[in-house]
């Protein structure tokens, strides 16, 4: 019997698609069964990811903390070697002082210290602290080694420098009107620079100003001389700058061509106290009824003034807030105005003469009030300027103990109390009064080269390498930091430079 051959027919029987059904019976690959597992893989998977990373965010902010805790645990010398291997770790350090709960005062002053303070200066302290001193019998000691003979014989209760006696017209506005130059964040100074160098024609860019002035954008202060060095270095102009200046002084020099600029006290909104520069242009000494005559100033944060011309700083207001500032001035002028100017200050033109010109005065004002803070200050700054330390410091001390202090601001803007302080060898006053500023503002580089100085001379070399690394970072082109750097890593004590 014949077998039966295999059928060769290319048809074949179907294979079940994925997800049907074959024969009434479900294939393994069907999806109603994959779909619901997919989607319980995918919700763990991602629920596992979100807690895992809980977990590992949560584990390193408590490895931050205590890693915070245990760093700050350190000494203070083994914390300042550790960031001078991992600069990071400075975040931990601060703030750098304790917290202090007083809002607007600097440390206050030991009420033993304050009366021998006033003892030296011929005061007699009352029995409770919060009363005025009195004038002890005989009078207030003005005369001192420290003010030339000439200063001290000619000078009056308002003395002036030496100016020439052209009269001057009741009114008076720069003939070129000088375009008012807004300040960009917190720049003040280099905007005002700005503007006292339009008076002389040349034009300059305020970030450009501002890039060599405060390279670190948050820095709070701009000192007058840090302005005079710019326009010297890097400008066809010059520039000084001098203390004890007077309104009929401003007034010549506008009156000559001269940009000047000024820093003062100001009040803000809150009544709290800073410090302001303003650029005068003009005068009206006829000015507003009840109010006077003003000066008027370009100010870089307000407007132009009601008449378009500028701010109204009525004389009497404008001499109270500028005494705040031992009456400082900057001036800017061309080479060939420098023989007018001479004319024009003077005996002043001289800085040690223009210096005993500033204490004689400043000391007759402590007379008139002996307990005016801003006073005593101005003679503290100005025994600063004459290098007599020992008496500086006695007079800040009775201007920290007199009129409810000095603004907690001050050390903002003026740095003499640090130096006089430093060279008493009074180091631990330096560091308290640079913490009560740190504590407030991180971006003031003076104080943290004042205190570097104290930490090296009290042997903490490591915490003012710190420090002064911190200033260099900030500033570089303070010179007196990089040359007291230098010295730090040389393992030397630097010298106590004015800032």
């Amino acid at each position: 019997m014949a077998r039966a051959k295999r059928s060769t027919s290319t048809h074949k029987r179907p294979i079940p698609s994925v997800g049907s059904y074959s024969y009434g019976i479900p294939t393994r690959y069907s999806n109603p069964q994959l779909r619901p597992r997919r989607q319980m893989s995918v919700t763990w998977v991602w629920g596992c990811g979100f807690l895992t990373s809980l977990a590992c965010i949560g584990g390193c902010l408590l490895g931050m903390v205590i890693a915070s805790i245990g760093f700050r645990a350190l000494p203070e010398d083994l914390q300042a070697a550790a960031v001078r291997r991992v600069p990071i770790l400075i975040a931990l350090m601060e703030p750098t002082a304790t917290a202090d709960t007083r809002l607007e005062v600097v440390p206050t002053i030991d009420p033993t210290r304050a009366a021998e303070a006033a003892a030296a200066f011929g005061l007699e302290p009352p029995a409770d602290a919060t009363q005025p001193f009195a004038l002890r019998e005989g009078g207030f000691p003005t005369s001192t080694p420290f003010v030339g003979s000439a200063v001290q014989a000619t000078a009056t209760n308002t003395p002036r420098p030496t100016a020439t006696s052209e009269p001057l017209p009741i009114r008076y506005y720069l003939p070129s009107p000088i375009r008012r130059e807004a300040q960009t964040w917190n720049n003040c100074g280099p905007a005002n620079l700005v503007q006292g160098m339009r008076v002389l024609g040349v034009e300059t860019q305020q970030r450009e100003v501002a890039a060599w002035l405060k390279p670190n954008s948050n820095d709070a202060n701009v000192s007058p001389w840090q302005m005079a060095a710019y326009t010297n270095t890097f400008t066809p102009l010059r520039a000084l700058v001098r203390v004890n200046g007077t309104l009929d002084l401003m007034k010549r020099l506008i009156y000559n061509g001269f940009g000047v600029v000024i820093e003062t006290g100001l009040y803000d909104e809150r009544n709290q106290w800073l410090g302001h520069y303003v650029t005068l242009v003009g005068w009206d000494d006829v000015g507003d009824p009840g109010q006077g005559g003003y000066l008027y100033g370009l100010d870089t944060l307000e407007n132009n003034g009601r008449d378009g011309k500028g701010v109204h700083e009525y004389y009497g207001s404008l001499d109270t807030r500028w005494k705040h500032f031992n009456r400082v001035y900057l001036v800017i002028y061309r080479a060939d105005q420098e023989g007018r100017l001479r004319d024009l200050l003077g005996e002043a033109m001289n800085e040690r003469v223009n210096a005993e010109q500033a204490l004689f005065r400043a000391l007759q004002e402590t007379k008139l009030n002996p307990n005016d803070q801003f006073a005593w200050f101005n003679v503290g700054s100005s025994y600063v300027l004459l290098g007599a330390y020992e008496q500086a410091a006695l007079a800040y001390d009775l201007a920290r103990a007199r009129g409810g202090g000095w603004p907690w601001r001050m050390l903002w803007y003026q740095f003499g109390p640090f130096k006089a302080y430093h060279m008493m060898g009074d180091y631990q006053t330096v560091i308290d009064l640079a913490n009560s500023v740190i504590q407030r503002s991180q971006h003031i580089e003076e104080t943290y080269y004042y205190r570097a100085l104290a930490y090296a001379a009290l042997g903490k070399m490591n915490l003012a390498l710190v420090d002064m690394q911190h200033v260099v970072r900030y500033n570089g082109n303070l010179q007196a930091a990089q040359d007291a750097l230098a010295r730090l890593q040389a393992g030397e004590l630097p010298k106590a430079e004015t800032l």
